[in-house]
């Protein structure tokens, strides 16, 4: 068939290039043409006969005309949730020579779908209704068993009229009422029991050994057989389709028994994973990170002087740079890595900066080079040769380009080198942490929970604002996931231990305001925790009805993320008696065991 089409391009070519324009060339360039096109019609119909290539082609001509009809999600974050999900499934199911992808729909149907050649498709209306990435991973896995197992080849082999159909379409694919009727034979498509069982066992099997947990497929189908009594429409596309019954959902709760699994309703959501990362040009600016163990943080270099990462004392986490000058005639100079800018750009500077003794002075400014790296200059725009305390002090300011030249950016600048400098006329030992180098416009998106990251000690070494049982609770800088701190929660002696956020007033929240938090969590033995988010009335004391009370389960050494969405809404007379949103942990902490959690969002 492959030489056939050869032969006829071949052909084909020949005509235009001779540019023929007699009759008989006229015909035989028309004869050609249909042989081409009765080939590709023959070449879509051999997905019936089991050939995966033409099952390929043909299913690329079905996705073709369901990206027409639909309209694709475009959120990145949808987008990065159900990929991250589809990614580590997919490996598990044999491929067949197909390469499987996945769509993602607008649209509130609660359905999901796959059709020939391993193209799998889900609506937006399907992840509004699971609520975990196990869920989500038990609806992606028994798609992709469908596709493993071709079922809708076996299907359409036995309908005489989805053959009619499908030869229809193939001669004129720009009938979109023919191409209409057999897309949606295809998306609707009723599975035997036998299949589905099939599916069922399959995709369970799949996505706990892709490291998820096979109980999600129980609960799923609680789910629908739960909605589907109700006589949900926008559950009756994919009912019709997968028909759920009380029996699959104990086929599925036997299954765990198999995997030696316990039923549970505990499980992940990474969906909305929120991020306080920030566009920080500096690729080391807290000096935490020492990768060739030489005591100098990565990313900067010494220029003169002395410098060295310095344990203990850090405005953020556990270094930060100490630059020491020996001689009170010159300056110790550390500069960074080369940062690429334009003339006229404009970056921002935050850092912060203490002296040994009140003597010491300090610059912080920037060499400037152009295109060919070649040194042109040095500004002083941020700090110039000024006296710092013996106290942590928060510096800032930014670079520029402008009309000054020894403040601003000169016209060929094309990178710069950060320069931190402790003099001249001044001996002894500066220091400087927390530094960030931002373009101008990019703000750190608003935490409502002040001090989730752990970074800064208030009193007594906690976060300033945050509360818990008393003697549980300590700022962990050995141990964490995000920044370079976390919050280490230990047994109690009796009871919960708990720790409790600053409230956020309701006056800055709107009434129906969405609220989405993410937090991690790590264990040194299994820990099982609660996540609670609640009103609060004047005095601080919760009321009765909670936002959110989602359970976790900590893993021993292991950091985990898991997300919540909650909206602002009243009920009764909550409105007139909330004063404010908190947001608290609890968990029993067995003797000697900790609970660590970090990076802790609301937004």
């Amino acid at each position: 068939m492959s030489r056939c089409l050869s032969i006829i391009r071949s052909g084909i070519l020949l005509l235009v290039l001779t540019m023929a324009t007699t009759a008989e060339a006229r015909n035989l360039l028309g004869d050609l043409l249909n042989a081409y096109s009765k080939y590709q019609e023959v070449n879509m119909l051999l997905w019936l006969s089991g050939d995966v290539k033409a099952e390929k082609r043909f299913g690329q001509e079905v996705k073709w005309f369901l990206n027409l009809t639909n309209k694709k999600v475009k959120d990145p974050e949808t987008l990065r949730w159900v990929n991250t999900i589809f990614d580590r499934i997919k490996p598990h199911f044999r491929d067949r020579g197909f390469d499987y992808d996945i769509t993602v729909y607008e649209g509130n149907t609660v359905n999901a779908f796959a059709i020939p050649g391993g193209n799998i498709f889900i609506y937006k209306g399907m992840l509004d209704f699971v609520g975990s990435d196990d869920e989500l991973a038990a609806v992606l896995a028994h798609e992709l068993a469908h596709a493993e197992r071709r079922h809708s080849l076996k299907h359409f082999r036995q309908s005489v009229a989805f053959q009619l159909l499908l030869q229809k379409a193939v001669k004129n694919k720009r009938d979109r009422e023919t191409w209409g009727a057999l897309v949606g034979a295809l998306t609707m498509l009723k599975f035997s029991r036998e299949d589905e069982v099939e599916a069922d066992d399959l995709g369970q099997a799949k996505l706990f050994a892709a490291g998820f947990n096979p109980a999600a497929q129980v609960v799923l189908w609680e789910k629908f057989v739960a909605k589907f009594g109700k006589g949900d429409k926008g559950l009756m596309q994919y009912l019709s389709t997968h028909p759920p019954s009380q029996d699959r959902v104990e086929f599925a709760r036997k299954n765990l028994a198999k995997f030696q699994v316990p039923e549970t309703r505990d499980f992940n959501l990474s969906f909305n994973l929120l991020s306080d990362v920030q566009d920080n040009l500096l690729q080391n600016g807290s000096f935490e990170t020492d990768l060739i163990a030489r005591g100098q943080p990565d990313a900067w270099t010494v220029k003169e002087g002395k410098a060295f990462l310095a344990e203990g004392g850090a405005m953020t986490g556990r270094r930060s740079l100490q630059v020491v000058t020996e001689s009170g005639l010159r300056p110790a100079r550390v500069v960074s890595e080369f940062i690429a800018v334009k003339p006229d750009s404009r970056l921002t500077f935050t850092g912060a900066v203490r002296g040994e003794g009140d003597g010491q002075r300090v610059s912080i400014g920037a060499e400037l080079y152009d295109a060919k790296k070649r040194l042109r200059g040095f500004i002083w725009p941020i700090l110039a040769n000024q006296p710092v305390t013996s106290a942590w002090t928060k510096v800032q300011g930014a670079i520029e380009g402008g009309p000054t030249p020894d403040r601003h950016l000169q016209k060929d600048t094309a990178f710069i080198r950060l320069i931190l400098q402790q003099g001249p006329m001044s001996k002894g030992s500066v220091w400087f942490d927390d530094l960030l180098l931002q373009r101008a416009g990019v703000s750190r998106p608003t935490n409502l929970v002040a001090g989730g990251d752990f970074e800064y000690a208030g009193p007594g070494g906690l976060p300033e604002g945050l509360t818990g049982t008393p003697g549980a609770l300590a700022r962990d800088i050995q141990r964490f996931k995000t920044g370079y701190a976390s919050l280490r929660l230990a047994n109690a002696g009796s009871g919960e231990t708990e720790v409790e956020f600053p409230p956020i007033p309701l006056n800055s929240l709107k009434e129906g305001q969405e609220l989405q938090g993410t937090f991690h969590f790590c264990g040194s033995a299994e820990i099982k925790g609660r996540c609670l988010l609640e009103f609060l009335d004047e005095a601080g004391n919760p009321l009765s009805r909670r936002l959110i009370d989602k359970e976790f389960t900590a893993k021993p050494d292991l950091w985990q993320a898991t997300g919540f969405r909650a909206r602002v809404r009243f009920e009764g007379q909550e409105k007139a008696v909330a004063r404010s949103v908190g947001l608290r942990f609890v968990a029993q902490i067995p003797a000697g065991a900790h609970l660590w959690l970090d990076g802790v969002i609301l937004r």
